[in-house]
């Protein structure tokens, strides 16, 4: 299995048709995708840029790429500039796609327990909590954490 992953920016006025289109495949692009390997394909939103992830399960990455690339291009449905040919200037007036590199991975693996670990200290460790009176068991995403003006 091999994960990829691309951000997109779509100008804004076509972004939400984009996202639309790409999320609700027909039928006939799902089994495309599907038979070229792909599969858990995510978009994310942040500010105009859009992340987009899966995951390759086939055998010949390249070959079964351009074959999507081919079908998804003739309707119409692929970001056709990569990033590096726009020019600076017009990067917030054109559409692009660029890849994003791989700089590492973390539990690849299930890390080692030490069969002694009391039940008290694996819950301590997955709640953060360390001592004290503080309570860090509600840690968890929150929408205000986000503000407008992030910037990658």
């Amino acid at each position: 299995m091999r994960r990829v992953a691309e951000i997109i920016y779509i100008v804004e006025s076509e972004r939400e048709k984009f996202l639309n289109e790409a999320i609700n495949l027909d039928e006939e692009s799902k089994r495309v995708l599907w038979l070229c390997g792909v599969r858990k394909q995510q978009y994310f939103l942040l500010n105009e840029l859009i992340f987009m992830t899966f995951e390759y399960d086939g055998q010949d990455f390249y070959n079964d790429m351009e074959k999507m690339a081919n079908y998804l291009n003739s309707k119409g449905a692929l970001v056709q500039k990569r990033r590096k040919d726009v020019p600076v200037g017009e990067r917030e007036t054109t559409n692009w796609w660029a890849p994003v590199k791989k700089l590492g991975s973390v539990l690849d693996s299930k890390p080692d327990f030490d069969s002694d670990e009391s039940e008290m200290e694996r819950q301590s460790m997955l709640s953060g909590y360390t001592g004290g009176s503080s309570d860090y068991s509600n840690l968890s995403y929150s929408e205000e954490d986000w503000v407008d003006d992030i910037r990658i």
